[in-house]
Formats: structure tokens, sequence, C-alpha cells
């Protein structure tokens, strides 16, 4: 939400609230930011995940355990390229959306 505030005749000031609905074009970095940051964490788990269960026994609960984490986290990349879809798709019709709202004002 946004306060724009006016002057009047006779010099007084008007406040008027507008809110904005959506992901703004702004608010793009943040998402980008933090989709990358669960990735890169991803990445790294899986890796470690991977060589603590190189150094146990093949037969081990430890090494069957660390196995079903491996296979757990596997399933991640997929929901983070379909959560960059969802914000990418969240901005282009904010955009969209804000374009035509503009372009209307004005228009009697």
């Amino acid at each position: 939400m946004s306060i724009m505030i006016k002057t009047m005749k006779g010099g007084k000031d008007k406040m008027e609230y507008q809110s904005k609905k959506g992901i703004q074009l702004g608010q793009a970095f943040g998402a980008v930011l933090t989709l990358v940051l669960v990735a890169v964490l991803v990445i790294i788990a899986i890796y470690l995940f991977t060589a603590l269960g190189a150094g146990f026994t093949a037969s081990s609960a430890a090494a069957n355990a660390t196995a079903v984490m491996v296979t757990q986290f596997g399933a991640y990349p997929a929901l983070v390229g379909l959560v960059g879809t969802i914000i990418f798709l969240g901005i282009v019709i904010g955009v969209l959306v804000a374009s035509f709202a503009f372009s209307s004002k004005g228009k009697a």
C-alpha cells in the first residue's frame, strides 16, 4: 500500500491510499534471489549427504538413511523450477495489468 499526498486549492493537503496487488517488478530481485539461494542450499545438502553416505558401510543403517535423505532432497530441484515459473508468470501478469491500468487512465 502506498500513500499519495496531493495539495488541493487553498494549500490543504489530501492523502490518498493506493493499493498495489500482485508481484511488482521492483520485487522481482528479492524473489529471484531467494529462489537461487534455496536452489544452492539444496544442491549443497545433496552433495554433503552423498559425501557422508560414502563413509559408511554399504548395508549399514546409516548408509540406508543417508541414501533415503539424498533421494528425498533429489525431488526439490523440480519444485524450485516450478516456483521459479510461478514467480516469473506473476511478474509478467503484474506488469501487464499495471500497463493496462495506466494506459486506460484519462480516457472517458
